[in-house]
């Protein structure tokens, strides 16, 4: 791995990139990806609940609202915190011969968090926008 990355980027890149307030950059993205699993986990749940619910002919809890209320904070919250990273973050303390290693990275950020857009928005609402519910 550690040779991977070596020749993926320049050292110069890799070298002090949590030093200052980078440790900020670090959490707030921990946390993403914990709210990730987080919103991944708790809509399975949901899909269990209402496979149970019409297995026992019973109606399932209405989960809509807490649904849409996850979905909106992962529409909202990563691009936003990409956004800020980009703009504030990178320009203070970023380094400025790196920036074309961390537009790309941002980019495949991006694209995995379309990606889980994707699957979230299929996993809460894939029967009602197919209309079998």
């Amino acid at each position: 791995m550690t040779s991977f990355l070596a020749e993926a980027l320049p050292p110069e890149c890799m070298a002090g990139t949590f030093v200052s307030n980078g440790w900020i950059a670090l959490v707030i993205t921990i946390l993403g990806l914990l709210f990730a699993l987080y919103a991944l986990a708790k809509g399975l749940q949901w899909l269990g609940e209402q496979t149970m619910a019409k297995r026992s002919n019973t109606t399932p809890p209405d989960r809509h609202s807490a649904k849409s209320t996850l979905l909106i904070l992962w529409i909202l919250l990563p691009p936003s915190w990409m956004y800020c990273e980009h703009i504030f973050l990178y320009r203070a303390f970023g380094k400025p011969d790196c920036f074309d290693a961390f537009a790309h990275a941002q980019w495949i950020v991006a694209t995995g968090w379309l990606a889980t857009l994707a699957v979230l928005v299929f996993i809460y609402f894939g029967r009602e926008i197919s209309g079998k519910d």
